[in-house]
């Protein structure tokens, strides 16, 4: 295991417990048939409701994810805001950060730099504290025990769609108010438990909570279009039109150091991908088993893999390139309609 693994499980263990099946709604299913028990379903519907009645939560939770080989520990504190906010503080004996986003702006700090990613609108976050679709997930009520003096139910968590390989999670939820108090899962190889040492609802958070850095670095962004147009409109590229195929959509994916525009064609049932891109060169100079062709009487590169062809050429600060199902020939002569 490593620790980026480790640090993106002890990520995702927090947001469950603040969020993801605590405040999942389930379908029916009974529980422990006992007198003066609520059944699995109940509870974690009940659990689902004081969740969702919140307007901002905050806690803090110890995280620790192990298999047979490591074991790390993380102290993770975590806000989240309706409808579109949360953050997250994560220390452990080597590094601490913050990850977050205000509904607009993914962000991370570390030791040393911060990023951000702009969220396209319709990726944006809908709803920080109900995520989860309902009827996802079935509980069965196990029995009650004690987390830190506390009473809680215990409850086995399972997917509804049988065919899903969900690791094996169990979940603690105070008697009382429903709060999470424990949360584990086991995936056959990594073990993950999230300890929540304190929950608050409905208290004054300031929205500079969840505000990204002024100094970040953006990191890549991408914007889908569904003509041929609107993406030259998207762009100060110079796109190529492939006249011999159906446009069937782009994708402008921007970076710090390049900018890329991605349209895919439908040529007679075949696929043909087109390329433009700028800052592509430093990545290309390493290429091995080019072969050398000509487009027009201009230098390009040709390179086969598998059933697929790939054919660029660059012009100044600005790369061409195109993706065929077929030979060097074909991608050539496709090339050559651009």
């Amino acid at each position: 295991m490593t620790a980026d693994t480790g640090r993106r499980l002890a990520i995702a263990a927090a947001f469950v417990t603040i969020g993801l099946l605590a405040a999942g709604a389930v379908a029916g299913v009974s529980g422990l048939d006992q007198v003066g028990q609520p059944s699995g379903d109940e509870v974690l519907d009940r659990t689902a409701q004081r969740y969702d009645a919140a307007e901002t939560v905050t806690g803090t939770a110890t995280v620790t994810v192990e298999n047979d080989s490591a074991s790390k520990t993380a102290t993770v504190e975590y806000a989240a805001a309706e409808p579109d906010k949360a953050w997250a503080a994560v220390t452990t004996p080597n590094r601490s950060y913050e990850v977050g986003t205000n509904g607009t702006v993914v962000w991370a700090v570390g030791e040393n730099e911060s990023y951000g990613r702009e969220l396209p609108e319709m990726t944006a976050v809908n709803d920080t504290t109900d995520p989860v679709p309902e009827g996802n997930v079935t509980a069965t009520l196990q029995g009650i025990s004690e987390v830190d003096g506390e009473s809680a139910y215990v409850l086995d968590l399972e997917p509804t769609n049988e065919s899903v390989d969900a690791p094996n999670t169990t979940l603690w939820v105070d008697t009382e108010d429903y709060r999470v108090h424990k949360l584990t899962t086991d995936d056959g190889t990594n073990r993950t438990t999230v300890v929540v040492a304190e929950t608050n609802f409905n208290v004054s958070i300031d929205d500079s909570q969840f505000a990204p850095p002024a100094d970040r670095v953006a990191v890549t962004t991408t914007e889908t279009y569904d003509s041929f147009d609107a993406a030259q409109s998207g762009t100060d590229l110079d796109l190529p039109a492939y006249e011999n195929g159906t446009f069937e959509e782009a994708r402008y994916i921007s970076r710090p150091e390049s900018t890329a525009v991605v349209q895919r064609y439908d040529a007679d049932g075949e696929n043909v991908t087109v390329l433009t891109a700028t800052g592509a060169s430093s990545y290309l100079e390493g290429v091995e088993n080019g072969t050398a062709v000509q487009v027009d009487g201009r230098d390009a590169t040709a390179i086969a893999r598998d059933d697929r062809t790939v054919v660029y050429w660059t012009d100044g600060e600005v790369t061409t390139g195109v993706v065929v199902e077929g030979t060097t020939d074909e991608a050539v002569a496709v090339a050559e309609e651009l």
